[in-house]
């Protein structure tokens, strides 16, 4: 069975196409690269694949279940399984860092008592090397310190997919080795990774299968 599918996708924003209907099917268990020039729509499409967007048409299915028509305990679980890591960070800006990793982790999984959940934050700022304080805001680190906690947020709930838009950007070598051998580590522990980079070294790390995105489309 087929991880995500998608049904002649389609994508519009302030009355332009994007994406110009989009079919495709993404097993688990695989690393697939969205390719293409930029401008070509693939982090759209990568923010459609992940439920983020919702398609103007068709229909982008997770396990057979259409993500715009889940029950919300269903959108739930699939929230918990994936997790994004966004080319801008995304943290929020008034929030510190604690709050930033704590929301997805409590809203995951409401039951969760505060005790595991500071031990599981705590672990993943540990699994990212993030050394600084926790009452910090976005705004008072630098760029790849909220690269650091935007991965740090998208593992909070132990995911089984990852998406990945351009996660090594802004950091130095040092950090983005640290990255790229946490991706390494949970891809070889089974899991899905479906990524954008413009990095040629991070694609070769990465592995997987490619698919092009030209103008909108598919490329044959």
């Amino acid at each position: 069975m087929a991880l995500f599918t998608l049904e002649d996708v389609k994508f519009s924003s302030r009355g332009k196409e994007i994406i110009k209907g989009i079919s495709l099917k993404i097993e688990p268990k695989t690393v697939t690269c969205l390719a293409g020039k930029s401008g070509c729509g693939k982090s759209t499409l990568l923010k459609l694949i992940s439920g983020i967007l919702v398609p103007s048409g068709g229909r982008v299915l997770y396990k057979k279940n259409d993500i715009q028509m889940m029950s919300n305990a269903r959108n739930r679980v699939f929230r918990r399984e994936c997790g994004f890591v966004f080319q801008d960070s995304a943290l929020w800006s008034n929030q510190d860092i604690m709050q930033n990793l704590n929301l997805p982790l409590q809203t995951a999984n409401p039951s969760m008592s505060l005790e595991k959940r500071m031990k599981r934050i705590h672990d993943v700022c540990a699994l990212v090397k993030y050394e600084r304080a926790m009452n910090l805001r976005p705004v008072d680190l630098s760029m790849g310190e909220q690269k650091k906690i935007a991965f740090a947020r998208a593992l909070i709930n132990k995911p089984s997919v990852l998406f990945l838009d351009e996660c090594t950007e802004s950091l130095d070598r040092k950090s983005g080795a640290i990255i790229v051998d946490l991706i390494q580590d949970f891809i070889a522990k089974g899991n899905t990774v479906i990524y954008v980079s413009h990095s040629s070294n991070f694609v070769n790390a990465m592995g997987g299968s490619s698919l092009v995105i030209e103008e909108g489309l598919l490329s044959e």
